[in-house]
């Protein structure tokens, strides 16, 4: 059913003039699209293959008036709120649109402060998107796994049975954790966490070693490797062990 998404949003015709009077009038965002409880079963049906046609989407952003900024792969091969997980999730505007992001000229608000780690990721972010070549015609959408984009069955069953490479860290976002847990652990994944080895590469001028002991403080070692940090971890099975009786 990829092909029925593709037909619907590339072609023109009375099905298409149809389906989008009745299912797409209050939301011309294809991966926003919710199911209603009077949704006829073959639009439910096509509800249910919608991810694995976007999977193969691919949109070449014109002038942007209609992909998302953050959840469509315009830019990059992935999306932005896949590739940058952090940014996206503190962003206050998730449903920006690309258009929208240059009119405002990038001054978008976050719900947080940013860390150097994540302001340089901004930073490079913005220079990316404004390199981009932005022309004053509508987006183009293609299905980007076959050749010339064009769709075909072939296409989706490799791309259903191939395995996504990669580091996404899927296994922190998706813990039953407060956000600001979740944002900690991706710095420190990252090496994010301004330890006096990271505060020094940016010019700190200040004493690198750590607070408890002697050894030349970085994320390793705060964490892991320090006297302090290994009695910690010691008795977190006490502490458990306590909270589970």
């Amino acid at each position: 059913m990829s092909k029925w998404w593709l037909k619907l949003e590339k072609e023109v015709g009375l099905w298409q003039t149809n389906v989008k009077a009745k299912y797409m009038h209050d939301n011309k965002v294809l991966a926003n699209i919710k199911h209603k409880s009077d949704d006829s079963p073959i639009w439910s049906d096509l509800l249910k293959t919608r991810s694995f046609y976007l999977k193969g989407r691919s949109v070449r952003v014109k002038n942007g008036k209609s992909t998302l900024f953050w959840e469509e792969p315009w830019l990059y091969s992935k999306s932005l709120c896949t590739l940058q997980p952090v940014l996206y999730e503190i962003r206050q505007d998730k449903s920006i649109f690309v258009h929208t992001f240059v009119q405002k000229h990038a001054q978008l608000l976050f719900s947080r402060w940013l860390p150097p780690i994540l302001f340089d990721s901004w930073l490079s972010l913005v220079d990316e998107v404004y390199s981009y070549p932005f022309d004053n015609y509508n987006d183009e959408i293609s299905w980007r796994l076959g050749k010339d984009g064009r769709f075909t069955t072939r296409s989706v069953y490799d791309m259903l049975t191939s395995d996504d490479s990669g580091h996404s860290f899927k296994s922190i976002w998706r813990a039953k954790l407060p956000h600001r847990f979740k944002v900690f652990l991706w710095l420190l994944e990252n090496k994010g966490v301004l330890t006096k080895d990271n505060l020094i590469r940016r010019n700190w001028q200040g004493d690198p070693s750590c607070y408890f002991c002697s050894t030349n403080e970085s994320i390793d070692h705060l964490f892991f490797l320090c006297p302090v940090a290994k009695v910690n971890w010691g008795q977190l099975p006490f502490v458990w062990e306590l909270i589970i009786s």
